[in-house]
């Protein structure tokens, strides 16, 4: 049970910082560079947040099918036969 909740954690962990981070990289580094707001040397920072929002976004869906399996086995444990 502990380990599905662990998994459960770590999803929506990630998937915040999936949103976060290809928000910042897609939409305010290039409204600040546009603006003059900030230096056009930021614009280089986009691909490592890139870097980071992919890696995020697999890691996230693999922690989400895995809590999704150990729920269904959890609940598999708490009812043996699924009512129809």
């Amino acid at each position: 049970m502990t380990q599905t909740l662990n998994s459960l954690v770590l999803f929506a962990i990630l998937a915040i910082n999936t949103a976060v981070t290809f928000l910042i990289a897609h939409a305010v580094i290039p409204s600040l560079v546009t603006t003059g707001d900030a230096p056009t040397s930021v614009g280089t920072i986009r691909r490592t947040l890139y870097f980071i929002f992919a890696v995020s976004f697999l890691v996230a869906g693999y922690a989400g099918s895995r809590a999704l399996g150990q729920a269904i086995t959890l609940i598999d444990q708490i009812y043996p036969r699924f009512v129809i």
